[in-house]
């Protein structure tokens, strides 16, 4: 994919594909699909479109000849989420989440994640994944005395080093108890594979008197551009109209990928219907034949008669210039 100016991402109009999600799991069995990751046709072995999310039961993958419907094909890796593919030259690297409980001594438990690295030629076939970070490394992976968390990988080439961009540490909303990461964290390596360096501060911080960061800065879609970094950040904020806890999808722009700046909102949860909860994740691209943005979202909605759960789905928001 060609990188384009950042400004191409100004004055664009954002509209929902449809009212309803492009994809979603079983209602009953894997009511959850979540953190989607994509690749253009232009981008893949095979010029379709490919889609990686997760379920409770671990990363499954898509396939679509439109990028508008989409066929589940397999489950690529088990227990495990919110995957992220990479490319460079004909390899297709995957990072993901995996986590475990680990026993202590005294015979409490304790959740310790990492993220891992595994890597393919056609997207079917995948290595045996590897180990890049470790919560138990990061000074920062909690939060207020919670439980040590990092998720939600993903990485960009950048002056000549690979950057690893993940969410640390488990904000869990007041009215919900939702998790969602309470802050953006950044590690770099000469190598994909690592030894990573992981920066002493957060990228972003949850911002209590800021607007829309004041109770977690969510999920980020780190968007490399010719000339800058843009992120897409799905945060959590305290919503005084409603009353209640929200997000939004909010976009911010930076000149080294260190230091953003908060520019517009993109896109905010609806009132009703299926993505009426939070906004939890996302993934962008732009298509150059079609001068559109596709943006695949996941999102969930509040619990109701017939399914007494949030339920988490797939939608896709178009963007097109004014």
């Amino acid at each position: 994919m060609r990188f384009v100016p950042v400004r191409s991402l100004d004055d664009l109009y954002w509209y929902s594909f449809n009212d309803e999600p492009i994809a979603a799991g079983n209602p009953y069995l894997t009511p959850r699909l979540s953190d989607p990751s994509f690749l253009l046709p232009d981008e893949s072995p095979d010029a379709l479109w490919h889609l990686f999310a997760h379920t409770w039961k671990g990363v499954e993958h898509y396939t679509s000849t439109s990028g508008l419907e989409w066929k589940r094909e397999h489950i690529v890796f088990f227990q495990c989420s919110s995957p992220f593919i990479y490319k460079e030259g004909n390899v297709y690297y995957m990072l993901f989440e995996t986590h475990s409980r680990l026993v202590r001594s005294h015979g409490e438990s304790s959740d310790s994640s990492r993220i891992m690295l595994s890597s393919s030629s056609d997207l079917a076939l995948w290595s045996e994944p590897r180990k890049v970070l470790d919560s138990a490394d990061i000074p920062l992976s909690s939060w207020r005395g919670g439980r040590k968390w990092i998720t939600r990988p993903q990485l960009i080439q950048w002056e000549g080093r690979y950057r690893l961009y993940f969410g640390a540490g488990e904000a869990r909303m007041y009215d919900t108890n939702e998790r969602t990461p309470a802050r953006l964290m950044c590690a770099e390596s000469y190598y994909i594979e690592g030894p990573y360096e992981c920066l002493e501060e957060p990228v972003m911080d949850l911002d209590p008197e800021g607007r829309y960061r004041n109770l977690a800065v969510g999920s980020v879609r780190i968007l490399p551009c010719s000339d800058a970094v843009a992120a897409v950040c799905c945060t959590r904020f305290y919503d005084r109209k409603n009353k209640r806890s929200s997000s939004v999808m909010l976009l911010s722009r930076s000149s080294d990928g260190i230091v953003f700046e908060d520019a517009d909102v993109m896109h905010s949860s609806p009132q009703s219907g299926w993505a009426s909860g939070y906004i939890t994740s996302c993934d962008l691209k732009y298509k150059e034949n079609e001068d559109t943005w596709y943006c695949y979202y996941a999102a969930d909605g509040y619990p109701d008669e017939k399914l007494p759960f949030r339920r988490e789905a797939l939608g896709l928001l178009l963007g097109k210039k004014r």
